[in-house]
C-alpha cells in the first residue's frame, strides 16, 4: 500500500480560504521544518513557528484528515496544508519512516477507535430482523405513560409554584431554574412539554407586557 498522491491543485482545493492556501504554499518548504516523515497511511510533520517548540501537524490521508497543535481554529490550517503542498510537489523530500512518532501513532489510533465506534452504532443489532413482542411493546408504553404522567404532575406543582410567588419573581428566577425544569420533563420523555418550559425562559423582562404573556 502506497500513501495517496496528491497535486498541488487538489490541496489549494481544501483550504478553508485563499488566504489559508497562500499561507500553506508559504510553508511548502524543507526550511520551514524541522521534522518530516510519512508512511503508508499519513504524513506528519513539525513545522517551526513564532514560539519555542515547532507545531505537530499529521495528515490522515484515509480521508484525509488533518490534526495540528497550532491555536488556528481553521480547518485545515495553513501547517496542514503547508505539508500536502510540500508533499505534492516535492514528494521526495518527505521521506518514508521505519516507525511512527508516538505522537502519530496515538492519534491515529484514536480516529480507529472512534471509527470502530462508529460502525458499531450503525449496526443492526443481532435480533433486528426478529418481529416484534406485542406485550413488550405494550410494556414499554405503559413504562413511557407513567413517565410522562409523572413528569407532568411535577410541571403542574412547579407551575403553582410560581404562582403562589407572583409573576414579578420570575423576571429574577435564574435561567437556570427553567432549564432544570426542561430538563426534568426530557428525563420523563415530556418533549413537547420540556420546549414549552424553554420558550418560557424567554419572556421574562423581555419587553412591555411579558408577564401578560407569560400567564398566557
Amino acid at each position: 500500500m502506497t500513501l495517496t498522491a496528491w497535486t498541488v491543485d487538489q490541496v489549494a482545493a481544501m483550504a478553508p480560504d485563499p488566504a489559508s492556501a497562500r499561507a500553506g504554499q508559504g510553508l511548502a518548504s524543507p526550511r520551514k521544518w524541522v521534522l518530516l516523515g510519512r508512511d503508508a497511511r499519513a504524513l506528519w510533520g513539525e513545522c517551526q513557528g513564532s514560539g519555542s517548540r515547532p507545531y505537530q501537524v499529521i495528515v490522515d490521508a484515509a480521508e484525509p484528515a488533518f490534526r495540528c497543535s497550532c491555536p488556528s481554529r481553521k480547518f485545515p490550517c495553513k501547517h496542514g496544508l503547508g505539508l500536502l503542498f510540500l508533499y505534492a510537489a516535492q514528494p521526495a523530500l518527505v521521506g518514508e519512516a521505519e516507525a511512527e512518532p508516538a505522537w502519530v501513532a496515538e492519534w491515529l489510533a484514536m480516529r480507529e477507535a472512534r471509527a470502530e465506534k462508529k460502525a458499531e452504532k450503525a449496526a443492526p443489532p443481532p435480533d433486528a430482523d426478529r418481529a416484534p413482542d406485542p406485550a413488550a411493546q405494550a410494556k414499554r408504553a405503559a413504562q413511557r405513560e407513567e413517565r410522562v404522567r409523572a413528569g407532568l404532575d411535577d410541571l403542574e406543582q412547579w407551575r403553582h409554584d410560581g404562582l403562589r410567588q407572583g409573576l414579578a419573581g420570575a423576571g429574577q428566577r435564574p435561567r437556570g431554574d427553567w432549564e432544570r425544569e426542561a430538563a426534568r420533563l426530557l428525563a420523563a420523555q415530556a418533549a413537547g412539554a420540556a420546549r414549552r418550559v424553554g420558550e418560557l425562559a424567554t419572556l421574562p423582562a423581555s419587553g412591555d407586557g411579558w408577564p401578560g404573556r407569560l400567564l398566557e
